[in-house]
């Protein structure tokens, strides 16, 4: 069924218009767990949480449904020029208890991307069929996660290009039957997984009709591909509130295209670059002075400047197999805001195996 596809021109490339502004980008905040008592990597306690929503009403956000705003990028719309959506992974209970109330209170929108076979089990910690309908009643949007919330970017050994494909759109499609079964609405987007994604299971995206998100940091922006949008992560280590002002702020980097689009790199590569092309009309001056790069937070990386408008990074140091993230900034005109934009790389082993969780 694969070999018919034709070439899908939406998923190509990262193509950011020289329009693009606050008018046309939206910052997307990721959360999973809001409690002390849970993991802390993906945890944010009510205490946090709640200055977190303070600053976002602080800051003058509006927040809106997350498929509003992927609907008025993809028609090229114009959005609020402070744009902001909340989503949450995994369906935790935490969720319902601690966060609910919370933005209930202030008529604030939000998305829960749910893992049906954690649902239909009735595993804790997550919530039940009965909370996630009372949240989508609520005004919350139910979306897809996967059936499994299994490594969907591992093809197994002994299975074939198209089986693989047919796995992974079994998985979502399953989590797309139940949703719809249990919620009455059918989704339309969906985020991967571990935020692992590859290009080659494009075609599933586009054969369910669903918008991916990643994991992967930085505003989105009109002319962005529907694999895996960017959202930022803002629990953990990520929660403290003079980061997220800046996150909240951030407009997106103006870029022309960005290589490679996977973010595996070939076996043996522990330092993978990342080449950038930037907007032509943007002054190189400014670019050679202002842009810096960070891998998984770290300075220690080599910029090349290839031209005017074109820079590899590449870190100074071996990636650990695992997951990471390459991030640009870029000082905005505007006061205390900065261009951003980041990549994800999926590091195996040396042997080619993929690394343990």
């Amino acid at each position: 069924m694969y070999t018919r596809l034709l070439p899908l021109l939406l998923f190509l490339a990262i193509v950011t218009p020289a329009s693009a502004s606050a008018a046309s980008s939206c910052v997307v905040l990721q959360y999973h767990h809001v409690s002390s008592d849970t993991p802390a990597s993906t945890s944010i306690g009510v205490g946090d949480f709640e200055r977190q929503l303070g600053l976002i009403d602080q800051l003058g956000m509006q927040v809106m449904p997350l498929r509003e705003v992927v609907a008025a990028l993809r028609r090229g719309l114009p959005l609020p020029e402070r744009c902001l959506a909340l989503s949450f992974d995994d369906a935790y209970v935490s969720v319902y208890h601690q966060a609910w109330p919370l933005l209930r209170r202030r008529g604030w929108p939000f998305t829960v991307f749910v893992p049906t076979r954690a649902i239909d089990l009735g595993l804790q910690p997550y919530m039940s069929w009965d909370q996630l309908r009372e949240l989508a009643a609520g005004g919350a949007a139910i979306e897809n996660h996967g059936h499994r919330h299994s490594h969907l970017i591992r093809q197994g050994r002994n299975e074939s290009h198209g089986q693989w494909l047919q796995r992974v759109t079994d998985d979502l499609a399953r989590a797309q039957q139940r949703i719809t079964a249990e919620t009455g609405r059918e989704p339309r987007l969906f985020a991967w997984p571990y935020g692992e994604y590859l290009p080659q299971l494009a075609p599933v995206l586009e054969m369910l009709d669903l918008t991916g998100f990643g994991q992967q940091s930085g505003p989105l922006a009109l002319g962005m591909e529907r694999l895996a949008l960017p959202r930022f992560p803002v629990s953990g280590v990520y929660a403290d509130s003079d980061s997220l002002r800046v996150k909240l702020l951030s407009l997106p980097l103006p870029l022309r295209g960005v290589e490679p689009r996977s973010p595996l790199p070939p076996r043996g590569e522990f330092r993978p670059a990342m080449t950038l092309e930037l907007q032509a009309d943007l002054d190189p001056r400014r670019l050679r002075a202002g842009l810096n790069c960070f891998v998984d937070g770290s300075p220690v990386v080599t910029m090349n400047w290839l031209g005017n408008h074109r820079l590899r990074i590449r870190p100074a140091f071996d990636l650990t197999p695992g997951r990471h993230r390459s991030n640009c900034t870029l000082p905005s005109r505007q006061p205390e805001r900065y261009h951003w934009y980041s990549h994800a790389w999926f590091i195996r082993n040396a042997d080619g195996s993929w690394y343990a969780e």
